[in-house]
């Protein structure tokens, strides 16, 4: 989250999918973990806040991530991210042997 927040107030929009974005008055964001987004409320992983309450609000969330409010989320975002990665490595090993 800190990354995300520090590449938005750097001015930073490199980022294949940026997390954080402004338009106008109005700042939508996401809370990624990997390569996927945070649910939040209910089914909802976007979210948009007033641009002057912005870090207000973003605070907020990050403290209620860092007291384990959303724990389970992330422990299951975690043990797909590593599904994925030992897919990845499984094929890329496939590949490598395959070679002549």
């Amino acid at each position: 989250m800190d990354v995300a927040l520090a590449a938005f107030k750097n001015g930073e929009s490199t980022k294949k999918r940026s997390a954080i974005v402004q338009k106008g008055s109005e700042v939508r964001f996401c809370v990624r973990y990997g390569n996927r987004a945070l649910t939040l409320v209910d089914s909802d992983t976007q979210f948009v806040a007033v641009a002057d309450k912005f870090e207000s609000v973003y605070a907020a969330i990050k403290e209620a991530v860092l007291n384990g409010e959303f724990d389970a989320q992330i422990a299951e975002l975690a043990a797909n991210a590593k599904k994925r990665g030992q897919a990845m490595a499984a094929s890329r090993k496939e590949k490598a042997a395959a070679k002549p």
